[in-house]
């Protein structure tokens, strides 16, 4: 089956352990990293899209932390036409950017009706042409 690996920064250092928002904090990129492993040993997969559209073009092969971001491996498949197109828009440099597709579930408290950012969990990686975070790059690709 003809595939494209790629390798890449899905998303940048997480934030502080105190942080409460829409981002990655860093216990979040241990978690992330964490989902991918388990969708892995349970045979199920975390799929790659292109600009977070359309269908699935591939999966997330592996993940890692170093220096506090997240790292992937991603496999595109190119038996089907998107995979192809995918592939191609990372070759000649159309999508240089990965982007991260999650969910996030909002909790407010009784006690001070404060909001809390809880449980983010990850849907799918896309190959962009601009990430909206950065240093989310494409690093390379065989």
């Amino acid at each position: 089956m003809p595939t494209t690996l790629l390798w890449g920064t899905a998303n940048p250092e997480g934030l502080g352990p105190d942080y409460n928002g829409v981002y990655l904090s860093s216990l979040d990129v241990t978690n992330m990293v964490g989902q991918i492993e388990q969708a892995r040993l349970e045979g199920g997969k975390i799929p790659v899209h292109i600009e977070h559209k359309g269908v699935e073009v591939g999966r997330v092969v592996s993940a890692w932390e170093h220096a506090g971001t997240l790292q992937c491996v991603l496999e595109l498949d190119e038996t089907v036409l998107e995979g192809a197109i995918g592939g191609e828009f990372v070759r000649s440099g159309i999508c240089k950017d990965l982007s991260l597709g999650y969910t996030v579930e909002l909790a407010q408290s009784k006690e001070n009706g404060k909001v809390r950012m809880r449980n983010k969990k990850l849907k799918e990686i896309s190959i962009v042409k601009k990430g909206a975070r950065k240093n989310c790059h494409i690093h390379g690709y065989m």
